[in-house]
């Protein structure tokens, strides 16, 4: 798949005249499930540009490929097909079946773009495992670098360094922060399925402040509410998150 988003000169994630192949991309994903009359309510199109569009005899561009990204989203109800994937009713929450799902991982990355476009943004961080399909479907897709943080040290010879923290005065555990080298004044996107328990985020964000790297804007796939409260998020951080529970 060509890249879709194109890194600018100031480094913001910024929709570009490649922005066609994304929103392709949801719209095949989206004709698994829908047919062409429920897709042109979803996207405000007519069917017979959408046909075109998912057949490749013609590709959306420009304004009209933003605008068709964007009235898609616009109308999908995340959370629905969230818990739709996931079999979630109000108990617990599995998310596996949503985010080792590509054609959802396409939908949500699409979502991601669309909300932190316009914003610095230079590197990408997973906070869990089941992110880490995300983040690298997000880095491929707009260039940008991964860095990642693992319960197990990593042999790379780029910047790696422990991060030690305790939960409420328990005993200390231990995270491996794996950075690129000469990467102060980062602007991280920080990934996460669900909340990130606070004691590690909390951390997470002194050690990457005190590295000179900012948090350039946090999205979950679910978020707990009793547990925001409790995360230091830098103010003017950007915050999206597709379910609150």
């Amino acid at each position: 798949m060509s890249r879709a988003f194109r890194k600018s000169n100031n480094m913001t994630i910024s929709l570009s005249t490649d922005a066609w192949s994304i929103i392709v991309d949801v719209l095949k994903v989206l004709k698994l499930k829908y047919d062409y009359k429920a897709l042109s309510k979803i996207t405000g199109f007519p069917v017979s540009t959408l046909t075109r569009y998912i057949t490749g005899k013609t590709a959306p561009r420009g304004s009209k490929a933003e605008r068709l990204l964007r009235n898609t989203l616009n109308n999908i109800n995340f959370p629905a097909l969230i818990a739709e994937y996931s079999g979630f009713d109000g108990g617990r929450l599995d998310l596996t079946k949503v985010l080792l799902n590509p054609n959802l991982v396409k939908i949500i990355g699409a979502y991601v773009l669309e909300e932190f476009a316009g914003m610095k943004i230079t590197s990408i961080m997973p906070l869990d495992i089941l992110s880490l399909p995300l983040a690298s479907y997000l880095s491929i897709t707009t260039s940008r670098p991964l860095h990642l943080v693992s319960p197990l040290p990593i042999s790379s010879p780029d910047h790696l360094m422990p991060l030690i923290f305790s939960d409420d005065g328990g005993d200390a555990r231990a995270y491996w922060l794996l950075l690129r080298k000469n990467c102060s004044r980062e602007s991280i996107l920080f990934l996460s399925s669900r909340t990130p328990e606070p004691c590690f985020f909390n951390k997470l964000v002194e050690r990457l402040v005190d590295e000179k790297m900012e948090i350039g804007g946090l999205f979950m796939v679910a978020a707990k509410e009793e547990l925001l409260g409790e995360l230091r998020i830098p103010p003017g951080v950007k915050r999206s998150y597709l379910l609150v529970i």
